[in-house]
């Protein structure tokens, strides 16, 4: 093997490299956005129920403790939509990365050869199956 293909295989296997890594950081930012896209979703559903719940309290026909208690399980419904954002934003993820592995594997021909001598290329990742457990 001469030194331009040796050359040539370093320079494939840095672009591999800095491709995959990109990758990654782009499956990190959609998962980050779905996380706050949910929080926000979550944030302001409660806040309309609580709005609408102190109105009510505030009016002379209302029944207060009707009322107390609804805002008592929006509040908790919120609390519970909240934990489960964190599993969700990594099922988010992972599903970005299994994407991304399915199209890397669409893109390498099956019995790929590479030169005699050199190094093997970095594995694809492993496809991952099911959701994060709770």
């Amino acid at each position: 093997m001469t030194e331009s293909e040796t050359d040539l295989d370093r320079e494939e296997d840095l672009r591999r490299l800095l491709q995959d890594a990109i990758e990654v950081q782009l499956a990190a930012l959609k998962a980050g956005i779905s996380f706050w896209t949910e929080w926000i979703e979550q944030t302001s559903a409660f806040v309309q129920t609580a709005t609408t719940s102190l109105a009510n309290i505030s009016s002379e026909d209302a029944k207060t403790r009707d009322v107390l208690l609804e805002l008592v399980d929006a509040g908790r419904a919120s609390v519970r939509s909240m934990t489960e954002i964190p599993r969700n934003t990594a099922n988010k993820f992972i599903e970005e990365l299994d994407k991304l592995s399915a199209q890397q594997e669409t893109k390498i021909p099956k019995g790929r050869k590479r030169a005699a001598g050199s190094k093997k290329s970095a594995p694809v990742r492993p496809r991952r199956t099911g959701k994060v457990k709770s």
